[in-house]
């Protein structure tokens, strides 16, 4: 084969890679909105990400919703947080979906000082119990919500951090477990 038919071949092949590679992220990210029981609040994502925004990898859907009680938990389940501790009231909940896989990283913008509370089911935690005790300027609460309270006890040992954000990006590290049931709010300073 001459030169310019090996170029022509590779750049032939390397768009329709890059044109499958378009094709099933669209089909995915498709796919996982219509699995979804609760759609992401499009302008609520467009007003709270001026002030903080959470980009997670691997992708997933998400919004953003006002903390308060019966407020749903992630996109993808009918949960809701049913006791909220005062300090949580009235701020900003991102709302995720309920088990990322293992290796879910989170990167937090913040545009603007933030109050930051992250919190996350006691057992099925993606490893975040280990995680968050040896990150900078998280203090461990001994308060937490719960969710689902009155179907069992699945929802009612959270773990919580908070930290106090200047305007710059912040990076939570990979889960080393499947599932990682958490959340986040944010609160204005």
């Amino acid at each position: 084969m001459k030169k310019k038919t090996k170029i022509t071949f590779l750049f032939v092949v390397l768009g329709i890679i890059v044109i499958a590679l378009i094709g099933y992220r669209y089909w995915y990210s498709k796919e996982a909105l219509s699995a979804l029981k609760h759609q992401p609040d499009v302008a609520l994502i467009k007003q709270t990400e001026k002030n903080v925004s959470v980009i997670p990898t691997p992708e997933f859907p998400y919004s953003y919703a006002l903390m308060q009680e019966g407020v749903i938990q992630h996109l993808d389940r009918n949960y809701t947080y049913d006791v909220i501790p005062d300090a949580l009231e009235g701020g900003v909940l991102f709302q995720g979906i309920h088990r990322p896989p293992k290796g879910t990283s989170l990167k937090i913008q913040a545009n603007e000082a933030i109050e930051v509370y992250f919190f996350f089911h006691y057992k099925v935690d993606g490893g975040y119990s280990e995680i968050f005790p040896n990150l900078d300027g998280w203090k461990k609460l001994n308060i937490a919500p719960q969710y689902d309270i009155h179907n069992g006890d699945h929802g009612l040992k959270m773990i919580m951090y908070k930290k106090v954000l200047k305007k710059g990006s912040y990076v939570i590290p990979p889960t080393t477990k499947d599932k990682a049931c958490f959340s986040i709010v944010f609160k204005n300073r």
